[in-house]
């Protein structure tokens, strides 16, 4: 399973029977990892619950803009949760305008390496109920 979004990114998220964690690769969609992040169940619940938000507002901020005209002028934080090895993901959302619909930026933040994709609310939406998916399977 994977979510694609622009630029010729995809996310694959999958659960590592191993180490027991959640991992989640920021890949190009000829497979070569650009990011790699791995998370505790916790952890990746928060995610889900940020990446939720993130959907709402940007739906909400989509439907302003269809009906009065209302635009969002900056990027919107929605917020940020560490994962392992005092890494972060990000959730933001890009602003609507003429040519396009507000977007969910995911960014991956290691060190000072910073990487991202921008995915549609509804692709976002699902990546949130994959995440459930893996986290409801492999609860013990």
């Amino acid at each position: 399973m994977y979510i694609s979004g622009a630029q010729g990114k995809i996310l694959v998220p999958k659960y590592d029977e191993e180490g027991k964690v959640i991992i989640l690769r920021l890949m190009t969609e000829n497979e070569e990892v650009i990011e790699s992040v791995d998370m505790d169940k916790e952890t990746a619940s928060l995610l889900i619950s940020l990446i939720n938000n993130g959907v709402i507002t940007a739906e909400n901020i989509n439907k302003k803009f269809k009906r009065e005209g209302v635009k969002l002028q900056k990027i919107q934080d929605v917020g940020t949760c560490f994962v392992n090895n005092n890494n972060r993901v990000s959730i933001a959302i890009l602003p609507a305008d003429e040519k396009r619909t507000a977007s969910i930026l995911i960014g991956f933040h290691k060190d000072d390496k910073h990487s991202s994709i921008i995915v549609k609310p509804k692709r976002a939406a699902y990546l949130g109920m994959i995440l459930t998916k893996i986290i409801i399977s492999n609860i013990e």
